[in-house]
């Protein structure tokens, strides 16, 4: 496949298709031209492959429709069509491969809460209800277009609750993540490390029965939580480290600390889990007690975890290793040309106060929010000053991607435009302009609908950068 565009301009599935005189390439709205192309004309998947395999021994996941979904569909395939067996092992989209299952259709199926087809929530990326998730399947064929694998690195500075990660650690490819949020980096490297945990002898050794004195502990830890008040800087602190801190000088001595680190911090992201259900859904048709939230997300994380165990044991995945630093996006602590690709989004600040969001986390733990506020993008400033920071500081990240990106490298971007007092500013648009002064030699973008999202994004862009 050929990835060269011209520079600045908003890239369509035409980019990826050849010339055929039956589309009218000089329509304005080309994607829904070659929307009706693809229902009325050919089929998507003979549009994918072409002409060089027999349709008949490949096939796309059902849900698979949007015409961004496709793009990537098609994406994933041409960088991985000379290698079915990895094509097996790393598609996104395909559910068949060589008239085989693949990986992902096994992977989805480790089910998640509010999981949606093939998309999202499976695995540990449901654990903990973070607002503003990627949708996972979608990141893993943008790694799958980026071309890592095994020691390349894929880089997520804006991290999250993780989920560029968890991708990148399941298809075998190293990745850094870079977040703000200690809160944040802690949920995240849980739910990384959950997908080691040996579930049998996590099963064997924790019982319902020891629930109770376990939601007791975790309840009864907030007051010393909140008496020692953290004073973490953003200074590059590895998760791990922040976890092993949190257990040695924060949490007392008790039973608890009998169990692997990686229990108790299952655990503890359990408790913190049970503690948002009980702060959103108080007063709602589905309220429950804290202590019964915690049983049932004990349950639902123990089939998870199960299922996820079971799963890689079948499919003989092991997990890559993943490094989460607490820092900024701006002054990222990588050297120059180190990482293969990024993998990012931006948070949607103006849209989502991220702070307010997961107040309870954040109390929890004792961390200072207002001086979380006054280090994250997009919740500096008020009003106009408030755009104008947030565009200085995702200029900054960019070009910080840029610096650490390899040559011919891509930095994939997730963001939707911005409005404030009623006027839109259209970010991707922004970035794009940005992207020669930075120095990215191609960039397009393929535009993807926000179903049931917030209520100032109806879509966002899919941007994509080349050094």
């Amino acid at each position: 496949m050929d990835r060269k565009y011209n520079h600045g301009k908003k890239a369509s599935l035409f980019d990826f298709i050849k010339k055929d005189s039956s589309i009218d390439t000089s329509a304005k709205d080309f994607n829904s031209v070659l929307s009706m192309h693809l229902e009325r004309e050919i089929d998507p998947l003979s549009w994918i492959l072409g002409h060089n395999f027999n349709k008949r021994h490949f096939e796309l996941f059902e849900d698979v429709g949007q015409i961004y979904e496709l793009q990537l569909a098609k994406m994933e395939y041409e960088t991985l069509k000379e290698n079915l067996e990895l094509f097996k092992k790393r598609t996104a989209y395909f559910k068949l491969v060589n008239g085989e299952k693949s990986y992902h259709y096994f992977i989805s199926m480790v089910k998640g809460k509010g999981q949606i087809g093939h998309t999202n929530q499976y695995l540990t990326h449901w654990f903990y209800p973070y607002k503003g998730k990627f949708h996972g399947q979608m990141i893993k064929a943008i790694i799958n277009f980026i071309g890592a694998s095994g020691e390349d690195i894929i880089l997520d500075p804006f991290m999250g609750s993780g989920t560029t990660l968890i991708e990148a650690s399941v298809v075998g490819t190293k990745s850094v993540g870079i977040e703000i949020n200690p809160a944040l980096s802690i949920v995240s490297q849980i739910k990384l490390d959950s997908l080691k945990i040996n579930y049998p002898e996590f099963s064997e050794n924790i019982k319902v029965s020891d629930l109770p004195r376990i939601f007791k502990y975790f309840r009864d830890a907030r007051e010393y939580l909140n008496e020692r008040k953290w004073e973490i800087e953003a200074n590059n602190q590895n998760a791990k480290d922040i976890l092993i801190e949190l257990w040695e000088n924060h949490f007392q001595n008790s039973f608890i600390k009998d169990y692997p680190l990686e229990w108790r911090n299952l655990l503890l992201l359990i408790y913190l889990h049970a503690l948002s259900d009980y702060t959103y859904l108080k007063g709602t048709n589905k309220e429950r007690s804290f202590e019964e939230f915690f049983r049932i997300n004990f349950s639902e994380y123990s089939m998870t975890l199960n299922s996820a165990y079971k799963t890689f044991k079948q499919l003989n995945i092991i997990p890559k290793e993943c490094t989460i630093l607490l820092g900024s996006a701006m002054n990222l602590p990588l050297e120059n040309n180190s990482v293969k690709g990024v993998v990012t989004s931006p948070p949607y600040s103006i849209a989502l106060d991220y702070v307010r969001n997961d107040l309870h986390l954040l109390n929890y733990l004792g961390i200072d929010t207002r001086r979380l506020r006054k280090e994250m993008v997009g919740l500096k400033g008020k009003k106009m000053e408030k755009l104008r920071m947030y565009e200085e500081d995702i200029r900054k990240s960019v070009e910080e991607m840029y610096r650490v990106l390899r040559k011919e490298g891509w930095a994939a971007i997730v963001l939707g435009d911005v409005v404030v007092n009623g006027k839109r500013t259209d970010f991707c648009k922004k970035i794009m302009e940005w992207a020669p002064e930075i120095g990215f030699v191609d960039a397009y973008a393929m535009k993807r609908p926000i179903l049931g999202g917030f209520a100032r994004l109806r879509y966002e862009y899919v941007l994509f950068l080349q050094k």
